[in-house]
C-alpha cells in the first residue's frame, strides 16, 4: 500500500513542479511528458529502493524523502540541460544565417535606418545604443528577439562567418527585468560580425539570476559560421540584428536551435 502511495505523491508532485515551470518560464510543453516522466520514474525507484532496504520507524520520512527527491532530480536534470554543449553539425548555406540561440521567438521588427533598436523583455525597453559605434544602422535591418527559457542551451553560437568588429560588456546589477532600473543596470554583452556580404549584430542580455556573460571572443577575432562564442550563465534572451535585404524564416513563438535553426537567408 505504501509503495502505492509513494508514486502517486512522486507523480502528484513532480507534475505540479513542471507545470508551473511551464507557466512560469514558458518552456516547451513536451518537458511534462519527458522530463517529468524521467523524475518522476528515477525519484520513486530511489525512493522504492531505500524502502525495501530500511525500515523506518515513520513511515512519513519516506513521503519527506520521495518529495525532496523530486525536486532535486528536477534541479540536476534541468542544469543537465542548461550547461550541455550539443555537438551539432552545421548544415546552413553560404547564403544562409543560423539562429544563435535555443529558444523561442518573441518578435520580429524592422529597424529603420539610423533608427537605434531597443530589445524588449517583460514589456520593458533597452536601448542598444552601442550598435551605433558601427554602420550596422546605416541601412534598414530586421530585429529578432529569442528568449531563452532554463531547459535551453545557454551557449551562443556565430550566426555567419566572419570578424568580429565589435565586442563590448556591460557589467549589470543583476536586477529583475521587471525592474525599471533593469533598463540600464541588467548586464549585457553585444557583438557585432562582418564578412564580405553582410553585417550583423548579437545582443546577449541577462536577467535577475544571472552571474556572469561569458564572451570566448575578442574584437579582431576571426569566428567560424556555427561556432560558440559565449553563453549567458542563467540567462535570458538574445537580440539579433540583421540587414533588411535578408528574408527572415521563422515566425512569432517558434522554437528554434542554434547552428540547426536557418533564422534566415539571402536570395
Amino acid at each position: 500500500m505504501i509503495e502505492f502511495l509513494l508514486l502517486i505523491e512522486t507523480v502528484i508532485i513532480s507534475t505540479i513542479m513542471y507545470l508551473y515551470l511551464i507557466h512560469k518560464t514558458k518552456i516547451n510543453k513536451k518537458f511534462l511528458f519527458i522530463d517529468n516522466i524521467i523524475v518522476i520514474t528515477f525519484s520513486f525507484a530511489l525512493t522504492f529502493i531505500l524502502y525495501l532496504s530500511t525500515k523506518f520507524n515513520y513511515s512519513v520520512l519516506y513521503f519527506l524523502i520521495a518529495g525532496l527527491l523530486v525536486i532535486t532530480d528536477g534541479f540536476a536534470l534541468t542544469m543537465i540541460r542548461f550547461w550541455r554543449t550539443p555537438n551539432r553539425k552545421l548544415k546552413a548555406k553560404e547564403n544562409e544565417l543560423i539562429s544563435p540561440a535555443d529558444g523561442n521567438i518573441i518578435y520580429i521588427k524592422r529597424i529603420e535606418k539610423g533608427e537605434t533598436p531597443i530589445s524588449i523583455k517583460n514589456g520593458l525597453s533597452i536601448t542598444l545604443n552601442e550598435l551605433t559605434k558601427t554602420t550596422l544602422l546605416n541601412s534598414p535591418c530586421w530585429l529578432i528577439g529569442i528568449n531563452m527559457t532554463p531547459f535551453d542551451v545557454h551557449k551562443n553560437c556565430s550566426p555567419i562567418e566572419g570578424e568580429v568588429i565589435l565586442n563590448e560588456h556591460f557589467d549589470g546589477k543583476f536586477l529583475s527585468l521587471k525592474n525599471t532600473d533593469a533598463l540600464t543596470q541588467n548586464e549585457r554583452q553585444t557583438i557585432v560580425i562582418k564578412n564580405n556580404v553582410s553585417k550583423i549584430g548579437i545582443v546577449q542580455t541577462a536577467s535577475r539570476l544571472v552571474r556572469r556573460i561569458d564572451s570566448y571572443v575578442k574584437k579582431g577575432d576571426i569566428i567560424k559560421k556555427g561556432e560558440w562564442y559565449g553563453m549567458i550563465r542563467f540567462g535570458s534572451q538574445v537580440d539579433l540584428i540583421i540587414p533588411i535585404d535578408y528574408t527572415v524564416n521563422v515566425n512569432l513563438k517558434q522554437q528554434v536551435y542554434a547552428v540547426k535553426t536557418i533564422i534566415a537567408f539571402k536570395n
